[in-house]
């Protein structure tokens, strides 16, 4: 496995959008059972050569300075850190002190996502995120205090009420904050969350012309979908390596792992992890999970190219040509197709949803 993922499933509130499991509720001891659990996992994985570490939640940043120091131990004295290439932690601004930031950099973690969403404190109540103003700014000031190498920002854009000006503004504070990338996602309404029960409905046109805001927005490019850097040296190396389908062991409850055949799916149950229940195999045939792994890079804007593509599947790259060449005729003016490269256009990264399903 090149890339670990450790899932921290811990959150002080659920906010209104959010899908992933997390538990709102638990105790110190259950979460001490939790770092125990993962100390043992991470002790079993590591003869791998992992190139990436990335802990996501839930809020990672919600565990105390002595259970976050404890977790950063175990992964320092069982993984080869001489090979990690990228360590990276998501935070949100209320869980965050100078303490805590110094500590995330004495154990060498190089990339620090932090959820904002918005920095207009009434969009942030639409989405059922409480963070109080002062709380930001008390985060972004340590952040520029203490620095990391790469420092990333979440937004959430298309937010009922939400202005192009009010998102205009929302992305100049990014600029100003320091930071070399930050993440814009589209809000979508998950099935079983506050939002969808508020029957809450998104303007699409305004949430294209945010996209196209957002595309547009100086010095950052567009290199995904939903990420944005200043540079290559920028780009979450973490996320590259699995949207071109490299080998993941996931860690936690609903965490995902990928073997290069199977796709294997953590029980998404706190104490049904914690009691060993076995993941879940999503085991199809080799072609359809290699179209999968083609569909998925193509949210970038590099998409493929022949070199690339041959390396992880060699002599497949005529059928992959031939396969997008007959979806391309569906969606005119959505490819870039050569002889050597596969491509989204602009106007193709925003029906990624549509054709991923028709190559699927």
């Amino acid at each position: 496995m090149k890339n670990l993922y450790i899932h921290i499933p811990f959150c002080q509130r659920k906010c209104d959008y959010c899908a992933f499991y997390s538990e709102t509720s638990c105790s110190a001891e259950e979460t001490d059972l939790y770092l125990n659990r993962m100390a043992s996992l991470i002790a079993q994985s590591s003869a791998n050569p992992f190139e990436t570490i990335y802990i996501g939640g839930g809020t990672p940043t919600l565990l105390t300075f002595q259970q976050l120091e404890k977790l950063l131990k175990i992964l320092h004295k069982y993984i080869n850190f001489q090979n990690i290439t990228e360590f990276s932690i998501e935070s949100n601004p209320e869980t965050l002190n100078e303490d805590k930031i110094l500590l995330l950099q004495d154990y060498a973690v190089s990339r620090l996502s932090i959820g904002v969403q918005s920095f207009k404190e009434k969009h942030r109540l639409t989405l059922g995120r409480h963070t109080r103003q002062e709380k930001i700014e008390k985060a972004v000031n340590l952040l520029r205090k203490h620095p990391f190498k790469h420092f990333n920002i979440d937004l959430i854009y298309a937010i009922p009420g939400q202005s192009i000006a009010d998102f205009s503004e929302d992305l100049q504070r990014v600029c100003d904050c320091g930071c070399d990338h930050f993440s814009a996602y589209n809000l979508t309404i998950e099935e079983q969350t506050a939002l969808a029960a508020n029957k809450i409905i998104i303007n699409e046109d305004t949430a294209c012309m945010m996209y196209e805001t957002a595309g547009n927005f100086k010095p950052f490019h567009r290199y995904e979908i939903s990420n944005y850097a200043l540079s290559p040296q920028s780009y979450c190396r973490h996320n590259c390596n699995i949207w071109q389908g490299d080998t993941l062991l996931g860690l936690g409850p609903s965490a995902a792992s990928f073997d290069g055949i199977d796709r294997h799916i953590e029980v998404e149950n706190l104490h049904d992890f914690l009691s060993g229940t076995p993941p879940e195999t999503d085991r199809i045939p080799a072609e359809r999970r290699q179209m999968e792994i083609f569909a998925v890079n193509l949210r970038t804007v590099n998409g493929w190219t022949k070199a690339q593509w041959e390396k992880k599947f060699p002599f497949s790259w005529n059928n992959i040509l031939q396969k997008s060449r007959n979806v391309a005729k569906l969606y005119p003016g959505c490819w870039h197709i050569t002889e050597n490269h596969i491509k989204l256009s602009d106007t193709g990264l925003l029906f990624w949803n549509e054709i991923s399903m028709e190559l699927l």
